[in-house]
């Protein structure tokens, strides 16, 4: 049973050779290459080359397309702080009000800036490992996606502030959501990451979510032509794991580190996907056997019920984390999975 199999077979609730693993490493594949990450984020060849690098050194079940938002925030008129340790981050954003949002147009995302070149490795990646690993694209959700367009301190004032203003916000950028999503699809992505930072209770709190942005989520997730994975950004999410199921093409939630996998799984149901929640951070510092055990306590709490994928909780992996600690994932859902399979 290869990767794209293994995945495939869980989301569907079909018995699978060993659990799934994954884990976001979009950066660590220019460590492994040598290359700095201007290059690898800015030349699709560098990226794919980068992420070959991974599957051969780690051999997860996924490859990812470019996770670099500065893409997005770039095709907005925004300027990008780039760094040897990590993935870019936004240094400046494309307008200075958020009323100046509405007069701008939406970037078209086979045109506009560096948004090709994701597109760019998005194919050449599908064309390498189309239905033997999995293609998974990851992209800010709609509620989210104007902080990369007026920063996010400005993006919240004007939420809490001026509903009306934000409401517009929301509905002019929702058809770039929607055609960037469908665009990455088109590329060859199996599937699609979504990344809602307005989901997570770390930024707002649930009956905002429920009232302002759950719509939003229904109406643009209804335009997208493929499966979808709704994400925590980096906060605790269980909260509102109840109001996802329904939610047109989900497959599964990304909980955070914080979030309690068993509460998770009575909260969203039987038929969705779990994805998680090893604590990103402590990558870098904690030894491999550490790793090992925080992710069999991940397993063990979250695989018993089936539908479940052991992964990293938040973006990526710090470049600092040793390989034998991502090593030691994968050994803790083989040794998960012979240990089951032995029972049988």
């Amino acid at each position: 049973m290869n990767s794209y199999q293994r995945v495939m077979g869980t989301l569907m609730g079909q018995p699978v050779d060993r659990l799934p693993v994954f884990a976001v490493l979009g950066a660590y594949g220019g460590k492994l290459t040598n290359t700095d990450l201007r290059t690898v984020f800015s030349d699709a060849s560098a990226y794919v080359a980068s992420q070959q690098a991974v599957q051969s050194a780690f051999g997860f079940d996924l490859v990812m397309t470019p996770f670099v938002y500065t893409a997005i925030s770039e095709a907005f008129g925004g300027e990008t702080a780039w760094s040897d340790c990590q993935t870019p981050n936004m240094k400046r954003p494309g307008v200075r009000s958020a009323a100046e949002v509405l007069t701008l147009p939406l970037p078209d995302p086979y045109r506009t800036g560096r948004l090709p070149v994701v597109l760019d490795a998005t194919r050449r990646l599908a064309d390498l490992y189309k239905e033997r690993v999995p293609v998974i694209a990851v992209l800010p959700g709609p509620a989210i996606m104007p902080s990369l367009v007026i920063g996010m301190e400005q993006w919240m004032e004007t939420i809490l502030f001026d509903e009306d203003l934000a409401q517009k916000i929301l509905d002019h950028i929702a058809p770039f959501f929607v055609s960037w999503a469908n665009a990455l699809l088109a590329a060859g992505a199996d599937c699609l990451v979504i990344t809602e930072g307005m989901a997570s209770a770390e930024i707002a709190p649930r009956a905002m979510f429920a009232e302002r942005f759950l719509p939003l989520l229904t109406a643009t997730f209804a335009q997208i032509n493929g499966p979808k994975v709704l994400h925590h950004t980096g906060g605790r999410i269980n909260h509102n794991l109840d109001l996802f199921p329904g939610l047109a093409g989900l497959v599964g939630v990304a909980v955070g580190s914080k979030d309690d996998l068993a509460e998770a799984r009575r909260l969203i149901g039987p038929g969705l996907n779990l994805i998680g929640n090893v604590d990103n951070l402590s990558f870098p510092a904690l030894s491999g056997d550490t790793i090992y055990e925080m992710s069999q306590a991940c397993v063990r709490a979250a695989a018993p019920s089936g539908h479940y994928i052991l992964a990293n909780s938040g973006a990526d992996i710090p470049l600092t984390t040793p390989p034998e600690n991502l090593r030691a994932m994968l050994s803790a859902a083989a040794d998960y999975s012979v240990e089951i399979a032995s029972r049988l």
